[in-house]
Parts: structure tokens; sequence; C-alpha cells
């Protein structure tokens, strides 16, 4: 029985705007088992989405570099100077340019990249530096994050918080950041525009995009008699 749900936000809870998704909205609802956000937004980012969700404060970001517990209790698991670094080493061959936006300046554990490059050579090259980083495209922004957390460990940890295993999460997204905890949880659903290579490792794939693909995600979950009704 799935006792927990941890999404994805954008691309999965919304559209390509980032625009929230009504359907989104209506789907959690309908569900009697916590949702626990997982995203590589940042920490103060995720928290508003979870009070205009009703969601708990309980939450993955950073692609699992930051975690919250609770109102008043996070806790930081990356290193942020750890992609700092490897994006200087990156810089002195690519020419990068990290994203200029007020709302990354939250950030606490990775680095955000303007789409100026080749992602591919870039990919190849930090693995040939052995450079301790992975470099994620969630197809909203490219991260530098540390390899050492990502929202699979992140995914490990709150179940822990929640006195779970991890196999009684389900765990729904799009991008192959999401990956991770697909790794690690008791059911994986993608949303209609989700990346092959997550669709490939997914055990149900909605016919529809972005919000209404999760509802029906949830549909499917609820009618298949899933989710454990007594949390």
């Amino acid at each position: 029985m799935i006792k927990a749900i941890a999404v994805d936000i954008d691309g999965t809870l919304t559209d390509m705007n980032r625009v929230l998704c009504p359907e989104s909205l209506l789907a959690i609802k309908k569900l009697f088992v916590p949702v626990i956000l997982s995203t590589g937004n940042t920490h103060c980012f995720s928290r508003t989405v979870s009070v205009i969700l009703g969601t708990p404060r309980i939450f993955i970001a950073e692609n699992g570099g930051v975690l919250s517990y609770s109102e008043d209790e996070l806790e930081i698991l990356a290193d942020q100077q750890v992609c700092e670094d490897a994006f200087l080493r990156l810089s002195e061959e690519f020419i990068l340019k990290k994203y200029d936006s007020s709302r990354h300046k939250y950030r606490f554990t990775d680095v955000i990249l303007e789409r100026n490059f080749d992602l591919g050579a870039l990919v190849r090259r930090a693995d040939e530096l052995g450079l301790p980083v992975d470099i994620v495209d969630t197809a909203f922004a490219v991260h530098i994050k540390d390899r050492r957390v990502n929202k699979g460990t992140g995914l490990t940890r709150i179940a822990q918080h929640l006195n779970l295993d991890q196999i009684e999460f389900a765990a729904i997204g799009d991008s192959m950041s999401d990956r991770p905890m697909f790794e690690v949880a008791g059911f994986r659903a993608s949303v209609g525009n989700g990346s092959p290579g997550l669709k490939e490792i997914s055990d149900y794939v909605a016919k529809k995009d972005f919000g209404e693909g999760f509802a029906e995600i949830v549909d499917y979950m609820i009618e298949e008699e899933m989710l454990f009704e007594s949390l």
C-alpha cells in the first residue's frame, strides 16, 4: 500500500510556463495520504507552493540539497562551494553564465546556468575532470549540483522522518532529475510529457500531460485501491 506521494512541481503540477494546473489542485484535494513536494526549486519557493496547495511543510527542495521537516526545521545536505568550484573550473573551457534571477539568490546548495552552451559536452567534460557534481537538466533549468545528494537521497531521509519505508511512497514526475526518487519508491508514474528515460522505468505513464496527467495518475491509484487510508 502507498502511504505517501512524492511529486515534482514544474512540468508535473504545472505547465511549461510554470503555471499551476487547476487539475493538480483538485487531484491533491482527493488524496488522503501526505503529498511531499520534490523539486529543484528553492526552499522559499517550495514552501510557498506547499501553502498554496495545502500540502505539508515537509518537502524536498534543490534536488535533494535542502529538506524541510516542518515550518521551522530544515536540513541542508549539499555543499554549494563544490558547485561554485565546478562552475569556475568549467568556465575555463565553456562560456557559462549563471541564471540571472532574484529568485535564485535564495539557493543554498547548487548553481543554475543559462542555456547558452552544449549540455552534452559540458556533462562529458565534467566527468572527464572528475568533478564531484552532477549537471542536471530539468527542462526548466540546468543545475550544477553536489553529486552526493538527489531526490532519491532526499526521499529516503523524508521517509525516515515520517517513519515510513521508501517503498511505501509513490513517486510522480516528468524529467530525469526525478529518476533517483523513482529508483527508491514503491510505485513510479510519469505524466504524459515525461522524458522517455523516465517513462521507461515507470509503472504507469499518463496519457495526459502536466497537471491533467498528474490528476489521471491520482485517479488511477484511487481506482486501483493502492492508497493507504488511515495514516
